[in-house]
């Protein structure tokens, strides 16, 4: 009788263990999972944006966590969101002016919540010019200029890495 009950809420404990697991999504362009929890570990995969994920464990700014196909490793936590992402014009994945937007389709700040004070500042004579209106040829030569430029992310690695910051923090 003892082993019958025993098995039940071993099996109970079990499921509810399982169940009581968290999903979460990736949140950033190709995110490295990597097999410690470490910036400078081996990357075990690269998960597009948008990718669920199962959480075992939090720890020290990283998540054990595991891949629909089986990949287990740890991803750092400015990487993931506890909602799945979605891109400037709603669909995963999507940012058509290369990634350089991601983010801020979807921010958190409200107007209600922004500082009004610098608008009581006197304007100078440099700030005057800067007002008037430019010729339309002008502005579109600036803009395909910012559009022009690119950044990889290996240039983005590198600067985390170098200022220790997000993942390569210490």
């Amino acid at each position: 009788m003892f082993t019958g009950w025993g098995l039940f809420f071993l099996v109970l404990f079990a499921f509810g263990q399982a169940a009581a697991r968290e999903k979460v999504w990736v949140s950033s362009y190709d995110a490295k999972l990597k097999a410690e929890k470490s910036a400078s570990s081996e990357t075990i995969a690269t998960l597009p944006l948008g990718t669920e994920l199962l959480v075992f464990s939090f720890d020290d700014r990283w998540y054990h966590v595991s891949t629909a196909d089986g990949k287990k490793g740890f991803l750092y936590r400015g990487r993931v969101s506890f909602e799945p992402p979605t891109g400037a014009q709603g669909k995963v994945g999507e940012d058509p002016l290369g990634k350089l937007l991601s983010g801020v389709a979807d921010s958190n700040i409200k107007g209600d919540s922004a500082d009004t004070s610098r608008s009581i500042r006197p304007l100078t004579v440099e700030k005057e010019k800067k007002k008037e209106p430019k010729n339309e040829l002008v502005l579109q030569d600036e803009l395909n200029n910012l559009l022009s430029r690119r950044i990889t992310s290996s240039q983005i690695d590198r600067f985390l890495l170098e200022g220790k910051v997000g993942e390569y923090g210490e």
